[in-house]
This record gives structure tokens, C-alpha cells and sequence, in this order.
């Protein structure tokens, strides 16, 4: 079972911004990652976070696959941008305070400066809540 970094080492956010609890599972132009809704967190109201909050899960989840080749290569964590959103569909309108959620995203195709990635939240039975396909900017490399 692979180890990986703290979230907060993968992604260029802090909390309440943050919103991933971790990274599950990650390997070339691939990401898992979980997360629980909790109070005070980004978006989220006392009756829990609307599902278009799931594209941000997403492009953080985008953020993570990205951070973790970075860490792998030895080099710094670069910030994005979602720049488009081709399809964004939604199971429910509400997820709740204290659910667990998982998100995944598959790069669909991409370069170093723009990547397009297909991501999907779900909630802990493996039912889906929100799926969109994204396409997202990448700044530059920070210096070595």
C-alpha cells in the first residue's frame, strides 16, 4: 500500500479552501481522493454544501493528481485554473454535514501548459453525486 504526502503538500490551497481530506490513490493522469463535509468548510452551509460544489472537488482532486507527479519528480506544486466545464451533471442537489465522499479524475488528454480531465464525486455506497469534464490551465513550474 502506497503512502502518500499530506493533502496540503499536493494541493496549493489551505483550509477552508481546502476541501480534500486525502489523497486515496493516484498514478499517471489518475486521482483518488476523499473528503467529509464539515462545517465551516468551503461552501458549506449548516444544511450541508450544494452539489455544484463538486466541480471544486473535482479540480482539487485535479490539483492532487498534478501535486503528486510533481512531489514524484522532485519538483514544486504548480497552481490552476478550471478555464472550462464541457459537462457538469448532478444525482442530487444536496450533500450533507458528515458525509463521506470520494472523487476521481482521469486526464483525458493534455500538455504541460492544459489538461482536460474527466472527474466523478460519489458518495460512500459508490453512488454517484456530481460528474464533469473540465478543462484546466496550469501555471509555470516554480524555480528548482
Amino acid at each position: 500500500m502506497t503512502r502518500y504526502p499530506p493533502i496540503e503538500d499536493l494541493v496549493p490551497h489551505a483550509p477552508p479552501t481546502l476541501t480534500l481530506d486525502e489523497l486515496v490513490e493516484a498514478r499517471d493522469g489518475f486521482a483518488h481522493a476523499r473528503l467529509v463535509v464539515r462545517e465551516g468548510g468551503l461552501l458549506v452551509g449548516a444544511d450541508g454544501v450544494d452539489t455544484s460544489a463538486g466541480l471544486e472537488w473535482m479540480a482539487q482532486t485535479v490539483a492532487a493528481c498534478l501535486g503528486y507527479a510533481a512531489f514524484c519528480g522532485g519538483v514544486g506544486v504548480r497552481v490552476g485554473m478550471v478555464v472550462a466545464c464541457r459537462r457538469f451533471t448532478r444525482s442530487r442537489e444536496r450533500v450533507a454535514l458528515g458525509e463521506r465522499l470520494d472523487v476521481r479524475v482521469t486526464r483525458l488528454h493534455g500538455t504541460d501548459d492544459i489538461s482536460s480531465f474527466d472527474g466523478e464525486v460519489l458518495d460512500a455506497r459508490g453512488a454517484p453525486v456530481a460528474a464533469a469534464t473540465m478543462t484546466l490551465v496550469h501555471a509555470e513550474r516554480p524555480p528548482e
